[in-house]
């Protein structure tokens, strides 16, 4: 057997060695290429071959910008209009693009791929340009061109003979039909400029004239009369004119429907129904002696806040007639609220002071007409008729205030730090000291006192408070079931207080001490509480009194 000839040999050898360089030179330089873009690339005719994925990503943001400002040729019959790309809602897929030439031959297959690499030193490729439109930027792109002229719709217009109407008219809208295709076709292609070519429409009224004057017609016929307003007790006819100067229209999902102004129609209305009242709480005072209660009365306003609703829908419905709801404001304090606070009688303790009987009330007694007698009876006059309801607590000076010249205060006699002083509002002191004693025989509990710091024998020794600003104050709570009504009463020489409910708790003092402290006397009195049911309670309260001369304890 003849053995194969050298030259044999090298015509095999040599082209299985070139195919083995070859690819060995293709799996190296692929290796070296992973990650990035393929050799001999472009996009959009910029260069990106070999680029790594953060060099493609600068490359295709520039480009987005690019598309972004591009103009766009939007050609319509005998005009062109030229349209930023972005305002027609054309934009580049960044991210799409840039994974499609990384990828660009990753559908190859395995064989074919040594075959394009060798290519890619001959013939370079362009990577695809990757866009998305936005179906709703180009409608709103294409509507804001010259060539669109919207259409106009009907309208209800008045006049005092009757509802009429003026006509709509026709527009011309470009057709956004087929655009955007056109769009994502040209980008694609890498074409500059884009151009697009798009039809012009005819764009009716969404309504006609005839459903405008059906409705027109309806309206005239429902105000021919008026319209006929009822409230409550009260009535009144608007004049078939000032109705229909109220009327309008809008179109609402195809449809023309009356509207209305809602503020000429209220402020016509409650000028016709011109009801217009407070509230008035109940009040409790006395009359003659006696329990005498004011009635509450409800506030009412023409007319409640749905008055231009119910105007619009009588007009919609054919009626030419429309009830309204007053508008209710409430008392607060009904004349129910104040009979079940069961204020009927005086009530307290019977008890004996300055010789004369104390019956369910209190009376402390000065000289005749002073300066401090006038704040006396200033105070008596501010507290008079003042309510506590149940849990309530009483305070003079939350409901006096700061005594003044501006509310008739004057200047008196009264004690500040141990010295006598005159200020505005001295003397008032009395008046606490009644008001203390009146809760004491009636067994409210007394939270904030405070005596003198000397005693004077116009007070029950022991048994009186004080009065500054903005304390001491005299502060007591009303813990029965009933309202209690504070009511003075005075005459130039003597003041009295009267609590009124219904008898409750009785009390009386059933104790009395002293003892000394430094300089002063310190007086006890013992209280006993005796309750509705018979169970007592026993309190005490102290004053504390600086001897002759002292200033202070």
């Amino acid at each position: 057997m003849r053995r194969p000839s050298a030259r044999l040999i090298l015509g095999i050898s040599v082209p299985f060695i070139i195919i083995i360089m070859l690819l060995a030179a293709w799996a190296i330089d692929s290796s070296r290429a992973n990650g990035k873009v393929p050799r001999n690339v472009t996009l959009a005719g910029r260069d990106i071959g070999l680029m790594n994925e953060a060099d493609l990503s600068d490359t295709v943001t520039d480009l987005g910008q690019h598309y972004a400002d591009l103009k766009v040729q939007v050609r319509a019959p005998g005009e062109t209009y030229k349209v930023p790309a972005s305002d027609l809602g054309l934009r580049l897929d960044q991210k799409a693009t840039s994974k499609a030439a990384l990828g660009l031959d990753e559908d190859a297959s395995l064989w074919s791929r040594p075959f394009t690499w060798m290519g890619s030193f001959l013939k370079e490729r362009a990577a695809p340009l990757e866009f998305t439109v936005d179906t709703t930027a180009l409608d709103v792109g294409l509507a804001g061109l010259a060539g669109n002229a919207d259409s106009i719709e009907p309208k209800l217009v008045s006049s005092t003979a009757e509802v009429g109407i003026q006509s709509g008219t026709s527009g011309l809208l470009i057709d956004s039909v087929g655009v955007r295709e056109q769009l994502l076709k040209k980008a694609r292609s890498g074409e500059e400029p884009i151009i697009v070519n798009v039809k012009v429409i005819d764009a009716a009224p969404t309504v006609s004239d005839a459903q405008a004057r059906a409705l027109a017609e309806q309206l005239t016929a429902t105000t021919a009369n008026g319209l006929a307003v009822k409230a409550g007790k009260y009535e009144a006819t608007i004049a078939a004119a000032e109705v229909r100067s109220w009327i309008g229209s809008e179109i609402v999902d195809g449809k023309i429907d009356v509207t209305i102004d809602d503020e000429k129609a209220v402020a016509t209305i409650h000028a016709a129904i011109p009801v217009d009242s407070e509230k008035k709480n109940a009040s409790i005072t006395l009359v003659d002696n006696a329990v005498a209660i004011t009635p509450s009365k409800d506030g009412e306003t023409c007319c409640g806040p749905d008055t231009a609703d119910l105007v619009l829908t009588a007009l919609r419905n054919g009626q030419s007639e429309v009830e309204l709801q007053l508008e209710v404001d409430k008392a607060t304090f009904t004349t129910e609220d104040a009979e079940k606070l069961g204020i009927k009688e005086p009530v307290g303790s019977t008890t004996e002071w300055n010789g004369q009987p104390q019956v369910k009330s209190f009376t402390t007694y000065h000289p005749g007409p002073a300066p401090r007698v006038t704040n006396i009876h200033q105070m008596a006059d501010d507290v008079r008729g003042t309510l506590v309801k149940p849990g309530e607590q009483f305070s003079i000076n939350d409901v006096v205030g700061q005594r003044t010249a501006e509310k008739g205060y004057v200047a008196a006699g009264a004690i500040a730090n141990g010295v006598h002083v005159d200020e505005i509002g001295g003397g008032v002191s009395q008046f606490a000291t009644t008001m203390f004693n009146a809760a004491y025989f009636a067994g409210l509990p007394i939270n904030t006192y405070q005596a003198h710091s000397e005693h004077f024998g116009r007070y029950p020794r022991g048994r009186e408070a004080t009065m500054g600003w903005p304390a001491p104050d005299l502060v007591w709570t009303n813990d029965t079931p009933y309202g209690i009504l504070v009511w003075t009463s005075y005459t130039d020489t003597s003041l009295t207080i009267t609590l009124w409910s219904t008898q409750h708790a009785t009390a009386e003092q059933t104790g009395s001490s002293e003892s000394r402290s430094g300089r002063c006397t310190v007086v006890t009195t013992e209280r006993t509480i005796t309750y509705p049911d018979g169970n007592t309670a026993v309190d005490n309260f102290t004053a504390r009194y600086r001897d002759q001369g002292a200033t202070s304890c």
